[in-house]
């Protein structure tokens, strides 16, 4: 029952955001300053009633008065119905974005702050997004060195709760705690169990997971960089091979006449047909053969030879190049590559954008790869290593999450620079993507 409470209360709350969402770009365009406070204050109780209160029958309450008065401020700040409808389906659209955006956005959020959790609030329920960690009392240290918490104790007799230091940790579980507050018991010492004190805890990301998570590496990795260093060489040799070869073929088959050339376009597309896991097997083969087992040889060879994907998206562009560029070209004196080189690249920098991009991904967190052609950790890249790092310290969450922290956030810093040539690139087509 509770659940149902909870759906028809999002449901409520979701439709009173759209209408009070309105009502504010309505007020802020007629320049109201009554009707823009009021509608953000609505808009801020729907929030509060829903994330601070938890509670649904309130949030319904709240969603039904907001929405009410949302709709006649929207009423009052707008020409017709005609214009409050336009409004009221244009908030709906921003706000459904931002929710999927919170939505997709939550697992990584998760990931950043489990990164920075002790381990004493990796299994607290309900869980806690913003980490916290013990305060620890000004210059005093437990006898193994670590700094000394401080804890509220409230004694089963009944009083007012204790403000305690633990002092130290005895090997039956125990604690022995040492009063500080109230003063007429200053200095008191008693024993007491773990459940029976309440940690005082203050917000505190806990940045050293990031180095025990270097720290922990194998002393031949270079605290990671052997890693780094060979993802890197994959992903800068991948991206180069990817796009040379790719735009060669793309610009063989879109500009030049060659007999057959449109049977073996479409014998290149049907390859895209070919599940990979046919392939897997021959490629292994021909690679041993080759004397390129476990060697990074396997793993960015390939780029050299083109990929189907790829080289249709850049025809596509180089087809809808004018051919009045091509022809003044060869006036001036260029020939087949040098026409390729100076006019049709320049051209197509969108598009060679987007496959860099996706080379980029693809090397990066190439696992299988790695998995089935290398053998030495010293040729290890990221995403095997944080497979084995997984394996021996996956029970440690905090760890594994700095690790995995640190493996994909360069990833998506590429790709939060890099995303409007990404899309350009996949979606336009007219002019070489202009």
């Amino acid at each position: 029952m509770t659940s149902v409470f909870w759906i028809i209360s999002i449901l409520c709350g979701w439709a009173a955001m759209i209408l009070v969402v309105s009502a504010v770009v309505a007020a802020a365009a007629r320049k109201n300053a009554v009707g823009f406070a009021l509608a953000t204050v609505m808009g801020l109780g729907i929030l509060v009633s829903g994330f601070y209160f938890r509670l649904p029958l309130l949030l319904i309450l709240m969603s039904v008065a907001a929405g009410f008065a949302g709709l006649r401020i929207l009423r009052q700040n707008t020409r017709n119905a005609q214009h409050a409808s336009q409004s009221t389906k244009l908030a709906a659209a921003h706000i459904t974005l931002l929710a999927g955006s919170f939505l997709f956005l939550t697992p990584f959020a998760w990931l950043l702050s489990t990164s920075l959790k002790p381990d004493d609030e990796m299994a607290v329920f309900p869980p806690r997004w913003i980490p916290t960690q013990q305060v620890a009392a000004p210059g005093r240290f437990k006898g193994d060195g670590k700094p000394a918490g401080l804890s509220t104790y409230t004694p089963p007799t009944g009083g007012a709760p204790l403000t305690v230091i633990e002092t130290e940790d005895l090997p039956t579980g125990e604690i022995i705690a040492e009063v500080i507050t109230p003063a007429e018991r200053k200095g008191d010492k008693f024993t007491v169990k773990r459940g029976e004190l309440t940690k005082i805890r203050a917000v505190s990301p806990r940045w050293e997971n990031y180095s025990e998570a270097l720290a922990f590496l194998p002393a031949e990795t270079q605290y990671g960089l052997v890693f780094l260093r060979n993802t890197l060489f994959l992903t800068l040799m991948t991206v180069i091979g990817t796009v040379l070869s790719s735009s060669v073929v793309a610009y063989s088959f879109a500009r030049l006449n060659w007999p057959g050339k449109e049977i073996w376009f479409g014998v290149l597309l049907a390859t895209m047909m070919i599940p990979g896991a046919v392939t897997m097997m021959p490629q292994f083969l021909i690679f041993r053969s080759l004397g390129w087992y476990d060697t990074l040889n396997p793993l960015w060879v390939p780029a050299f030879f083109g990929s189907a994907f790829n080289i249709f998206l850049l025809r596509q562009f180089f087809m809808s190049i004018p051919g009045e560029l091509e022809d003044a070209a060869k006036i001036d004196g260029c020939g087949p590559f040098g026409i390729y080189w100076r006019v049709m690249l320049p051209l197509v920098k969108p598009a060679l954008a987007a496959i860099s991009i996706m080379g980029v991904l693809g090397a990066w967190n190439n696992f299988q790869g790695p998995l089935i052609y290398l053998s030495s950790p010293d040729k290890m890249p990221l995403a095997y290593a944080l497979q084995l790092y997984q394996t021996q310290h996956g029970g440690e969450p905090g760890l594994m999450m700095a690790a995995s922290t640190m493996v994909v956030m360069p990833i998506i810093v590429l790709f939060f620079f890099t995303q409007r040539y990404f899309i350009e690139g996949v979606s336009l087509s007219g002019m070489g993507g202009r």
